[in-house]
């Protein structure tokens, strides 16, 4: 009989839960001040859990499952670090614990881009050398998707100084170190973002359903990545029985020695690296080399630096640098030879004066150029390198295709659970909820790019979805509008439509704010390095929308347009202050267009302060745009508040799906 009970007493020992508090408590976390603060996590069901912080003792019971969750009432800020102490069946002692203003960090790469992809712009580098600031913390959500709602992660929360800085989230940063300079309070930032995704992947999937369209995508992505691993699995053999057949065989690389990519040597000519491949000599695919002589100064030299390549598609890419492998990017899953990526040069191997960088290109087909950016655009702009152009040299042309041979090329199987519908949600924002925090800093849109009526409707119920998951009411939410970006093509309107739905979204969603960037962006850039200024306005909305202090968020907005028998728009605007322009030329991007809706570059003239605009193209206007393009760069028209002026249209003509 002793033998049994204490057996039985082993097992039950044995079966007993660990305390555990939800990861997002943990050393050096920020808490929220003057809000009640819910605490919760795991143990053994009807195990007792006590929670001691600030004075404050509160305890509550594990339920049948083993959750229990306990609120603190509303604390004040402290900027002295204290322990936090959950105490059951064990003791676990948090240190270094404060409160004050916490924001959640989301969205895609431009939120998650760090301080360190700056510590090489002279311009920057003295922000990461100075950023002793134990009043700034940051806890960064690892980067795990699921489509399954997970109920915790392990946050790292860490303190910021010159020797962290650099993983901080850059836009975070700089909104922070206003802020915290301001409110003279900690403020703690909580990173959850993931580049290239969608809206979507952040929206939880019961939200989504409430969407005909959205629930049908969802529901297809979710079906996509549940046959995913077959069809990756299956692909390399694929594609290489396919090449076979059809003359595509790619030769190996003989690596550092190949003469390919070393200076000197025959047979190559000039050529543009955003040119199509039939243009350089391989009218039917094949594989290329581009290569160009970067001149490196003094300062630069020994500094690392990194080649962003952006999107690749359809193409198999090396990259050598001084005839050093960088790297290789097409031949690996999940996304084979399309997809976002870069290489990373050492600093060891940037020298002094000329160096060589060379690209080979495996292509399939000749209809498209080896790059959508130039040579600045991939990461060159440091050096002084501004143009397309560089020399090509062929190494291997590929035979025609047949339209059954193209018909059967194998498809690259795409999909991945941080691109699916709720993937990022259910991953990396359910574990945070109800954590207390002020509010949310959203900087995402461009993945969705192309999809500005959707937009309308999927950013709102982005925001109603977490607010109703949360249960701390309304909280705000202060959403990035997309800079400039020429996003293919400068003139095209599909980022000016998905500002219009972020703009929408701000005006239609109480305490929901916007910062503009119209003009603070890089043409060539998906990812423009003034994270400073981002920041900066982001913190402007937040001091003005949120903490009540007597400031301007906003540069002009429209008023009224008003089209006089002269042909001619009178434009007021809400401002502060006199209009001016940022370079003291007249305002730029205004365009109108007549009924047949097809709009031309307008003549703005300041008069007072108001716009007098007109276009002798048109003869009878019936609609006037502003900044209504990708590439807002040339956006001048200011005011006193020096930010710039909102996009705006004056017609309501249907949009790209619109019917």
């Amino acid at each position: 009989m002793k033998r049994i009970l204490f057996s039985l007493l082993c097992l039950t020992a044995s079966v007993r839960a660990e305390l555990r508090p939800n990861g997002v408590f943990a050393d050096h976390m920020v808490l929220q001040r003057n809000a009640p603060v819910p605490v919760w996590g795991t143990a053994s069901p009807g195990e007792k859990v006590q929670v001691r912080f600030a004075g404050q003792e509160k305890s509550a019971v594990a339920d049948e499952i083993g959750r229990w969750k306990i609120t603190l009432d509303p604390l004040v800020a402290s900027g002295t670090g204290a322990e936090f102490v959950i105490e059951g069946s064990q003791k676990i002692t948090l240190s270094d614990v404060l409160v004050g203003e916490v924001w959640l960090c989301s969205g895609q790469s431009n939120m998650a881009s760090a301080m360190g992809s700056l510590k090489d712009k002279p311009e920057y580098a003295s922000d990461l050398t100075s950023a002793d600031f134990p009043l700034i913390r940051q806890g960064t959500v690892p980067r795990e998707p699921s489509v399954e709602p997970v109920a915790s992660r392990q946050i790292a929360w860490t303190v910021c100084s010159p020797a962290t800085v650099e993983n901080f989230t850059a836009a975070g940063f700089y909104f922070a170190r206003e802020i915290q300079k301001e409110l003279g309070v900690p403020v703690g930032l909580i990173l959850a973002a993931w580049g290239g995704t969608s809206a979507e992947s952040w929206t939880s999937k019961a939200a989504l359903d409430t969407v005909p369209e959205f629930q049908q995508r969802a529901n297809e992505q979710l079906n996509n990545l549940s046959q995913l691993p077959e069809q990756i699995a299956a692909f390399p053999a694929r594609l290489a029985a396919w090449e076979e057949q059809n003359g595509r065989s790619e030769p190996a690389v003989s690596g550092d020695a190949d003469t390919w990519m070393n200076p000197g040597g025959e047979g190559w000519s000039p050529g543009s690296i955003k040119a199509k491949w039939q243009q350089l000599g391989l009218p039917h695919g094949g594989i290329a080399w581009i290569r160009k002589e970067v001149t490196v100064p003094a300062d630069r030299a020994g500094k690392g630096f990194r080649l962003d390549l952006g999107m690749v598609n359809e193409q198999l890419v090396t990259a050598f640098w001084n005839g050093k492998k960088l790297g290789e990017f097409g031949r690996k899953a999940p996304g084979f030879y399309k997809g976002y990526t870069h290489f990373d040069v050492p600093g060891n191997d940037v020298r002094e004066g000329k160096n060589l960088l060379a690209f080979r290109f495996v292509t399939h087909l000749g209809d498209r150029p080896p790059l959508n950016r130039d040579w600045a655009g991939l990461g060159l702009k440091a050096f002084g390198v501004q143009s397309e152009g560089g020399e090509v040299r062929i190494e291997k042309a590929f035979p025609p295709l047949n339209a059954a041979a193209l018909a059967a090329r194998p498809k690259v199987p795409e999909g991945s659970a941080s691109h699916t519908s709720s993937g990022l949600f259910g991953g990396m924002i359910n574990p945070l909820i109800p954590f207390a925090i002020r509010g949310v800093l959203w900087y995402q849109g461009e993945q969705d790019g192309s999809r500005g009526l959707a937009y309308r409707q999927l950013l709102p119920l982005l925001i109603t979805d977490w607010r109703s998951r949360w249960g701390q009411g309304d909280f705000p939410f202060l959403i990035q509008q997309l800079p400039n970006w020429k996003a293919g093509n400068g003139r095209d309107t599909n980022w000016a439509e998905v500002r219009e739905a972020q703009w929408l979204t701000a005006e239609k969603l109480p305490n929901t704010g916007i910062a503009i960037a119209t003009e603070i962006g890089e043409s060539e850039n998906v990812h423009p390095a003034n994270k400073r200024e981002i920041g900066r306005r982001l913190s402007l909305v937040a001091l003005d929308e949120v903490y009540d202090k007597e400031l301007v968020s906003c540069g002009p907005t429209l008023e009224s347009a008003q089209l006089g028998a002269d042909g001619k728009y009178r434009v007021k605007f809400h401002s502060s202050g006199a209009l001016k322009t940022t370079n003291g030329a007249a305002p730029a991007l205004f365009a109108v267009a007549g009924p047949d809706k097809k709009f031309v570059d307008a003549t703005a003239i300041l008069e007072g302060n108001e716009l007098v605009i007109s276009s002798p193209e048109v003869n009878a206007p019936a609609a006037l745009r502003y900044a209504w393009i990708n590439d807002t760069a040339q956006a001048n028209l200011t005011d006193d508040s020096g930010l710039p002026t909102v996009p705006f249209r004056t017609d309501s003509w249907p949009i790209r799906g619109e019917k």
